[in-house]
């Protein structure tokens, strides 16, 4: 084990440790997260780096994955991949040749280590500013500690690799690779991958990619299939970051118009099968209409999930309230919330609230706002059925940053009056950027702390949900 982390650290310092001399090197890299914490505790995370430098024929690259996953304190994802390549561009010509080494850390799939050391030779098919289609394949050799077992045999790499412009800010990319044994075809590796990439602004950027792995041979319990599906962001180190373009509205079709309702609808999650099975899935509706002194929204969302067939997270919710500004910067305005957690042991909390808010700021579509007012609460948690009066608190803030990205958070405190024991503190913080005129990333954070949870649940209760929203 400690020799493959050394490895590993290896390939990953190597771009640097070359860009010393060298400033032509671009760097990008990517990571994306999921969780949960509190009834249900989960964690999906992914990093990657990739390193690339062209000096006339020559193309030096680098890149490093790694992925690790746990559900209740129980690994169920660990790998790291590694990909250290030099190709040559034969003059005039659409052929390269070149060399790998490929470096895999699975343990999950049994792999301690599997390293390869390949020679290439590569044809790019279509090589344009907008479409880019190559193939290569070669011999090499194979040392691997896989299965409980250590081996060296001769080997063969081959790959292929798409990447399409779609437009300035949005590159969709896919890649499919096969490393085995030459005596025995049986024993290989396919790895394939797909994914959409946005560009945010400057270095930053968004990215969807779906991946699958066939082991071939396998023992030991282990399965021959994992496929992963994961939404986090990209950063370019390098100076400008993508080059991207200042970034355009395109996503005026989702933006409310005066008097009229404008719906989008949320869908998103996490997926992964094989050596693990474990999945994830968000749902919502969200209508807004607004005019010159109100707004009304309607909003309804559900979270679902399981780990290896158990049940992992069940909540929903309903959001609804109408609010009318009589006089800047006052507002007033009326609320109901409904909420279900099956994992809180809540089958359901009902809430009604009159408030009365103000600005704190406002600059155009960016604010800072709070509301208070007087909240009736009626619920059943735990199999006991209460009624009371609570306060609400909320404090609300939104920035945009262009036409296309914003945050947006909010913080809201409801307590039993006749109780101060007895509270609720709600947080949420969002993130999203519209990749078209009908469709956006969104990234949505949401924490809810119950200070009297019920009998054997825990009080806080932590989501994190990535996924697409659609104008309808």
């Amino acid at each position: 084990m400690r020799s493959t982390q050394l490895i590993s650290l290896l390939f990953l310092t190597l771009p640097s440790f070359l860009n010393a001399e060298e400033t032509d090197w671009k760097h990008n890299g990517n990571f994306g997260l999921s969780l949960t914490s509190g009834n249900s505790d989960t964690l999906h995370t992914t990093l990657g780096i990739d390193s690339v430098k062209k000096s006339g024929l020559f193309t030096y690259s680098n890149e490093f994955d790694a992925i690790y996953g746990e559900d209740d304190g129980l690994t169920t994802n660990e790998q790291i991949a590694n990909e250290l390549k030099f190709t040559r561009r034969f003059p005039n010509s659409r052929w390269y040749a070149g060399a790998s080494n490929d470096f895999l850390y699975d343990p999950m799939a049994n792999v301690d280590y599997r390293i390869g050391t390949y020679a290439l030779l590569g044809y790019h098919i279509i090589d344009t500013p907008k479409y880019k289609l190559r193939v290569e394949a070669g011999p090499g050799f194979v040392f691997e500690d896989r299965n409980g077992m250590t081996d060296e045999y001769a080997s063969y790499k081959a790959a292929q690799y798409f990447d399409w412009q779609i437009t300035d800010n949005t590159r969709f990319f896919q890649s499919l690779k096969v490393t085995g044994e030459m005596a025995d075809l049986n024993n290989s590796i396919f790895t394939a991958e797909a994914g959409i990439e946005s560009a945010l602004g400057g270095p930053w950027s968004l990215r969807l990619v779906a991946k699958s792995i066939h082991y071939g041979q396998t023992n030991n319990g282990t399965k021959a299939d994992d496929q992963l599906i994961t939404i986090g962001l990209g950063y370019s180190f390098s100076p400008g970051g993508k080059d991207a373009p200042s970034l355009d509205d395109v996503h005026k079709k989702r933006k409310a118009e005066m008097g009229s309702w404008v719906t989008t609808a949320l869908l998103g999650g996490s997926f992964a099968s094989g050596n693990t099975d474990a999945s994830s899935l968000a749902v919502g509706i969200l209508a807004k209409r607004k005019t010159d002194l109100t707004s009304s929204e309607l909003g309804l969302s559900g979270n679902y999930g399981e780990t290896d067939g158990l049940r992992s997270s069940e909540s929903a919710e309903l959001d609804l309230h109408h609010q009318y500004t009589f006089k800047k910067p006052y507002f007033v305005g009326l609320r109901f919330d409904a909420d279900y957690d099956a994992l809180a042991d809540l089958d359901y909390r009902l809430a009604l609230t009159p408030y009365v808010g103000r600005f704190l700021c406002e600059d155009g579509p960016n604010f800072v706002s709070i509301e208070v007012g007087p909240s009736i609460v009626t619920e059943k948690q735990g199999g006991i059925t209460d009624t009371y009066f609570a306060p609400y608190v909320t404090l609300k803030a939104e920035k945009h940053f262009n036409p296309r990205t914003r945050i947006y958070s909010e913080l809201s405190w409801r307590g039993e009056a006749s109780d101060p024991s007895n509270y609720i503190l709600s947080s949420k913080f969002g993130f999203d950027h519209a990749i078209s005129d009908t469709t956006k990333l969104k990234v949505l954070l949401t924490d809810t702390y119950d200070n009297t949870p019920a009998e054997g649940r825990k009080a806080n209760d932590l989501k994190l949900v990535a996924g697409f929203e659609f104008a309808l």
